[in-house]
């Protein structure tokens, strides 16, 4: 019985090692061609032109290994791109993690607009609590500022557990963030702590 249940599982792990080699020639392949394009950051067009110069490099019989079809490019390319980028994760990480999708390039030209961080020295005055935490200071020329506490910053913990009081000198450092007012009806900028100093 174990000798009969081998023999009906040969064929199916043969043909996983086969599968398995013709993904490793491809990602191979692939990845020469990704190199040779010489761009710092590949886009995923980049790569599926590479995929797709790679497949052509095949044989016949290494193509229906995979079950590629040439006249139905596009009918399982999706699980042999994933299958390569497995391989070529393994085989050249510095090119697969050089991959860039459509989607990140948009968050990058996100991210170049930093919102810029400044900072303000005074004296604690109080902390209030109406919508959100807000923190008063007073600085060196007797003016008030006033800054909002919306999430967790470096040294929150000095004002949860009430080591900074009344007449402490402290650093505030804030960004410039705009939200919508709801009691006068339009935008407004606050100061959203980013952290805070005890001096």
């Amino acid at each position: 019985m174990k000798k009969m249940l081998l023999l009906l599982l040969l064929p199916v792990v043969l043909m996983a090692q086969k599968k398995e080699a013709v993904y490793k020639k491809l990602a191979a392949l692939t990845c020469e061609c990704s190199t040779n394009k010489g761009a710092e950051k590949l886009s995923e067009t980049d790569l599926g032109v590479c995929i797709f110069e790679a497949l052509n490099m095949l044989n016949d019989k290494e193509k229906k290994v995979i079950g590629y079809n040439p006249d139905k490019k596009s009918a399982n390319i999706e699980k042999i791109a994933e299958n390569v980028g497995v391989e070529m994760a393994l085989i050249c990480p510095k090119v697969f993690s050089n991959i860039l999708s459509e989607d990140q390039e948009v968050v990058e030209e996100v991210v170049e607009e930093e919102i810029i961080e400044s900072s303000h020295k005074g004296t604690f005055e109080a902390m209030t609590a109406v919508e959100f935490n807000t923190i008063t200071i007073t600085d060196e020329t007797n003016t008030k500022r006033e800054f909002i506490w919306l999430f967790s910053f470096e040294g929150d913990a000095l004002l949860i557990k009430g080591k900074i009081v009344k007449g402490d000198k402290i650093e505030v450092f804030y960004r410039e963030q705009e939200f919508f007012d709801p009691k006068t009806k339009a935008y407004k900028i606050y100061n959203e702590i980013t952290e805070v100093k005890l001096l």
